[in-house]
């Protein structure tokens, strides 16, 4: 969903061909996302086929080849305005790996639930150390490489008090395993 609302949130500016697309989404979020062509070409052809972006003509590139180039319809224009304004919501069924990993551990007596969550934690510290240092670095601008960063640094202590958490919370009685 991300490349499809980006492609169409490009496509509002101007018409573009796909290469011409990768390129402005390579230079607008700094490359921290890479974004091969052909996951542009694929995004564009489904864009095309629910019709939300039409064939705008064809363009000469500097090496002679020619490139389709695309615009938004009426429903691209739409559907663009919609992503503007609906928040981003994480979905309720992605699997958190590391939840799922505690979630086993704490229902085993084989596994040091405690062990676990101190090298998570540790594993955590130490991210967030580099994070910081890498931060100093940045200037106190909203680019797409800050932006990235701070948004990891923001989950990784929110992952760290979840786990100071998880820690402080009773072990499972026997009547709650049966």
């Amino acid at each position: 969903m991300p490349i499809k609302s980006s492609l169409l949130a490009l496509l509002a500016e101007q018409p573009g061909s796909a290469s011409q697309l990768q390129q402005r989404f390579l230079a607008l979020t700094e490359e921290v996302w890479p974004l091969n062509i052909g996951q542009v070409t694929q995004t564009l052809a489904r864009l095309e086929r629910d019709e939300l972006i039409e064939a705008a003509g064809q363009i000469t590139g500097p090496t002679g080849r020619t490139a389709e180039t695309y615009r938004l319809t009426d429903a691209g224009h739409a559907a663009v305005e919609d992503w503007w304004a609906d928040p981003v919501l994480r979905p309720k069924s992605e699997r958190d790996e590391l939840v799922i990993k505690v979630s086993l551990a704490a229902a085993r007596h084989d596994v040091d639930l405690i062990a676990l969550l101190d090298r998570q934690r540790r594993a955590t510290l130490r991210e967030l150390r580099g994070l910081h240092r890498a931060s100093r670095d940045l200037g106190a601008t909203r680019t797409a490489e800050r932006l990235q960063l701070e948004r990891r640094i923001f989950d990784l202590e929110a992952e760290a008090r979840w786990l100071d958490r998880v820690e402080a919370l009773a072990h499972p009685t026997t009547d709650q395993e049966a």
